[in-house]
C-alpha cells in the first residue's frame, strides 16, 4: 500500500482505523558515507585489476588478476549492500497517533509508540551529520525507554513535525 506516495507495507498493516499517517521519515545514504569511501575503493579496485600486470607468469597471471578482480568486487559489494538495504526496508512514520519505525528485512525490529506516551525526542547529530543534513532520534517514552532511530534524513524536521501532530491532536 503507499502512504504519501511511499510503499509502506508494514506501517500501512498496523496503523488502526481512524489513524493517518500525517509525515513520513526516510533513511540518508549521506550517514553511510565511509562505507561508500571503502566498498568505492574495493570496487574500483576490482574494476583496474584486470589491466595491471602482476608478474611474467603469462597463464597464471591472467587468472590470478581475474579471480583478484572479482574478490575485490565482492568485497566492495558486501561493503556498499547494507546501506542500500536499510534504505529500502526501513519504513519510519507520524500517525495521529503515534511514531511507528521499522527496520530490517529478514529480521525487523519494530517500534512504536503512542504520542501521549512520548516524554521526549533527543536529536543526536555528528559534525558529517550536520553538514550532510542527517541524524539520529532517541525517543524517549515514560518510564525512560529510549528507542533509537539512526540515520535519518533530517532529523530536526522529523522531531519539528512530531510537536506539530502532537499540538494538532491534542
Amino acid at each position: 500500500m503507499y502512504l504519501l506516495g511511499v510503499a509502506m507495507g508494514y506501517v500501512s498493516n498496523v496503523i488502526g482505523k481512524d489513524e493517518a499517517v500525517s509525515y513520513e521519515g526516510h533513511i540518508s545514504l549521506l550517514a553511510y558515507w565511509k562505507s561508500f569511501l571503502v566498498g568505492g575503493f574495493f570496487l574500483a579496485l576490482g574494476l583496474i585489476t584486470p589491466g595491471l600486470k602482476l608478474a611474467t607468469f603469462d597463464e597464471l597471471e591472467a587468472s590470478a588478476r581475474l579471480y583478484s578482480s572479482l574478490f575485490f568486487l565482492a568485497i566492495g559489494a558486501y561493503i556498499l549492500a547494507p546501506p542500500f538495504i536499510a534504505k529500502m526496508t526501513t519504513e519510519l512514520a507520524i500517525t495521529n497517533r503515534q511514531i511507528i519505525a521499522k527496520f530490517g528485512f529478514l529480521r525487523s525490529d519494530t517500534i512504536e509508540i503512542n504520542l501521549s506516551k512520548i516524554e521526549s525526542i533527543r536529536v543526536e547529530q555528528s559534525f558529517f551529520g550536520r553538514m550532510l543534513n542527517y541524524g539520529s532520534l532517541v525517543i524517549i517514552g515514560t518510564g525512560g525507554s529510549r528507542e533509537p532511530i539512526p540515520e535519518i534524513v533530517d532529523p530536526l524536521e522529523f522531531r519539528r513535525q512530531y510537536d506539530e501532530i502532537l499540538n494538532r491532536h491534542t
